[in-house]
């Protein structure tokens, strides 16, 4: 009995036989399945880094303002001076922050390159952030709790705590300064 030379299952082995490696329509697909991965896991740390930011100028602005409360803890007044060079000679700076200058022209500086000052106003105190970032503004004003007023500048001092999200939003859109006031 002879074999058929056109049988499927020669036609089968020999088709097998002929392809050797992936097709372009493979290779095409596997580059979109794995930008995909990639655009997603981008996303995700963008989207991290950012929420540690918040997390971060929220602890370093907490950690200020019960430095500055405990320092000056039945003093009666804060003096109208600037603080940093006190908070910094207490070691009371977070380790977050960067000391840059000296005495009266002293700041904090941000991870973002944003300036912190801390100011005695007689009976008050402010700490005010510069170059702060809408995506971090809306969550450092949100969670804000423990102030007196939280102001962007240009924008209306806020009150009442906590600031809802809507509120934030707007008022982050007005400036890239927040003053916090205790």
């Amino acid at each position: 009995m002879s074999r058929n030379k056109f049988s499927p299952t020669t036609t089968m082995n020999a088709a097998m036989k002929k392809q050797r490696g992936v097709t372009l329509m493979e290779l095409i697909a596997g580059l979109a399945v794995m930008s995909v991965i990639v655009v997603g896991a981008v996303s995700l740390y963008s989207s991290a880094t950012s929420s540690e930011s918040s997390t971060s100028l929220q602890r370093d602005i907490g950690a200020l303002q019960a430095a500055t409360r405990q320092i000056f803890n039945g003093q009666g007044t804060y003096g109208n001076t600037r603080l940093n060079s006190i908070l910094n000679t207490a070691n009371k700076v977070p380790s977050t922050l960067a000391v840059s200058g000296t005495g009266a022209t002293m700041v904090f500086k941000t991870r973002a390159n944003g300036d912190v000052t801390v100011n005695g106003v007689n009976n008050t105190f402010t700490i005010a952030l510069t170059n702060v970032a809408p995506e971090l503004c809306v969550p450092l004003m949100t969670n804000a709790a423990g102030w007196t007023s939280v102001q962007v500048t240009g924008g209306i001092a806020q009150t009442a705590f906590p600031i809802p999200p809507a509120t934030a939003q707007t008022e982050c859109t007005k400036g890239t300064v927040i003053t916090f006031t205790n």
